[in-house]
């Protein structure tokens, strides 16, 4: 390729006609990127995203919040009752205040994590873990003064916690006012306790306390959701969906593009016959003609349509895997969702060329190739960014088809611009020459024999003009229908004239294989 021969006008139309019957065209019609991707995650229910209607309905729609629940289930009831034995054995501890409680402390057994948080937490909903055993797993449950569990309530430990320290000041002020009075009431002394018990809080340990239990909680409803059957059934239905939609529309795009460019090619041929003279039955005719053509290509590119829809099959599953997995820990937006989709398909014909080298190209050829391949995935990234960019801008009908064309035209020129230079730059160039330096010792065989058969066919052309007097275009015509014939047979009769037309005589009687086998066996 170089700068004469490369027809920019003719490359830039395919590139965008493939564009817009791929990427640009028939995303609508086969493909709806959303928000969040098409498998729903932990992560994306939490900022109420949801890739299924029913999930967003069952959490919307779940029952409501039943304390007695939450505070009868067997494992609150257990401890409970142990820590009444440790109470009275002077051994039990406040996990809030780190201060032992004595015997006539009151205590409660607290909720890390609210019970009423857990049944309203979107991430167990969508798990479908029972939040009574989750509320009551003993690392949600340790116990504490009453004054703080009833002031905790049903708050987040982070809240708590803001709570407690923007009311120290007043608390501490309070306490140092009753302490001073003489004597105190029973209802003062009451709240000095109360006080003295928030004042004793030590926020470290109670958010220590709290990290440890969401830890284990999260671990469970995570562990539950994403090695359960739901989410494998799920990841599979999206998974089979978009790489069959992904197939579809690659096969579909390139059938129109061929469909497209045979059309385009015999179009003008039949409007001139037609623009001076029209004809009904010869436009027919011709039309027919047309359409036949397009029938026999496609016929031609069967094998390619079917390769086309294997490799965007394959992309598409895995597209359809990478967004799940980013979705586990973050929220994917719609462009990003339609760009990992895009990039997949051309990393499959990547890896492919990469992996298995079916042409047996060199290390320098290879590694150009798949440049390309990694530049055209590159091109139509920036295509979509374009597209979609100008789809916010463009609202106007027709808007939308107009920021498609601009998206293809984008990625066509930026794939011809980036092709034209891998291809003919001197600086990639010198790369490929370089890589090309690390051949194995089969390819530089193979090479070397290649340009030996080269040369060896060359001078039997030139002896065979100079002995036998033949033309070399005869002898290259000759060579052809050896290598078209099918059959031992026909390639034998086809010898057998060629040396009757030359009146070749011949040490057996051709095409009698009794004679033959008897000069063979004189040799």
């Amino acid at each position: 390729m170089n700068t004469a021969k490369f027809d920019w006008g003719e490359e830039l139309h395919q590139t965008v006609v493939k564009s817009l019957t791929t990427s640009f065209g028939l995303d609508f019609l086969l493909l709806e990127d959303k928000h969040g991707g098409d498998v729903n995650t932990i992560h994306n229910a939490y900022q109420g995203v949801y890739a299924t209607d029913v999930e967003r309905q069952r959490f919307e729609q779940r029952e409501g919040y039943n304390s007695h629940h939450y505070h009868s289930h067997k494992n609150y009831i257990a401890t409970n009752r142990e820590g009444k034995k440790a109470h009275q054995a002077g051994t039990l501890t406040d996990t809030y205040t780190g201060e032992h409680f004595s015997a006539n402390d009151k205590k409660n057994l607290d909720h890390i994590i609210s019970a009423h948080e857990i049944h309203n937490d979107p991430g167990r909903v969508l798990a479908e873990c029972n939040g009574a055993d989750l509320a009551n797993d003993s690392s949600n449950l340790t116990f504490t003064n009453e004054s703080l569990n009833k002031a905790k309530k049903a708050k987040t430990m982070d809240a708590f916690v803001q709570t407690l320290q923007g009311q120290q000041a007043a608390t501490t002020q309070e306490i140092v006012r009753l302490r001073s009075q003489p004597t105190l009431s029973e209802q003062e002394q009451k709240l000095l306790n109360k006080l003295e018990n928030k004042a004793a809080a030590d926020f470290e340990r109670m958010k220590k306390a709290d990290n440890k239990a969401r830890e284990k909680y999260h671990s469970t409803i995570n562990q539950e959701y994403y090695t359960g059957s739901k989410f494998a059934r799920n990841v599979a239905t999206a998974t089979l969906n978009n790489a069959f939609r992904m197939g579809t529309r690659q096969m579909l795009g390139l059938i129109l593009a061929e469909t497209w460019f045979e059309f385009r090619e015999r179009i003008p041929v039949v409007f001139d016959k037609h623009r001076h003279t029209f004809d009904a039955a010869e436009f027919l005719q011709d039309v027919t003609e047309a359409l036949r053509a397009v029938w026999y290509r496609m016929q031609k590119k069967f094998s390619a349509f079917l390769t086309t829809f294997k490799d965007g099959a394959l992309g598409g599953i895995l597209s359809s895997t990478t967004t799940t997995l980013f979705n586990i820990f973050f929220t994917t937006k719609k462009m990003m969702v339609r760009l990992i989709r895009e990039m997949w398909n051309n990393l499959v014909q990547a890896f492919k060329v990469m992996v298995f080298n079916p042409e047996g190209l060199t290390p320098g050829q290879l590694a150009k190739t798949v440049s390309k391949l990694v530049a055209a995935g590159i091109a139509v990234a920036a295509g979509v960014v374009v597209n979609e960019a100008l789809a916010k801008i463009l609202v106007f009908p027709f808007g939308p088809e107009l920021a498609a064309f601009c998206g293809a035209l984008a990625t066509g020129i930026l794939t011809l611009v980036m092709n034209y230079f891998l291809e003919n730059s001197a600086l990639m160039k010198k790369v490929w020459a370089f890589l090309d330096t690390f051949k194995d010792k089969y390819q530089k065989a193979l090479e070397y024999y290649k340009e030996v058969n080269a040369e060896l066919d060359r001078y039997l052309l030139e002896l065979s003009a100079l002995e036998f007097t033949i033309e070399t275009s005869e002898l290259e015509q000759f060579s052809l229908h050896l290598n078209v014939v099918n059959s031992e047979i026909e390639r034998g009769l086809l010898l057998r004239a060629e040396v009757e037309r030359r009146n070749i005589v011949l040490p057996f009687e051709a095409g009698n294989t009794r004679s033959t086998r008897s000069w063979l066996n004189k040799l």
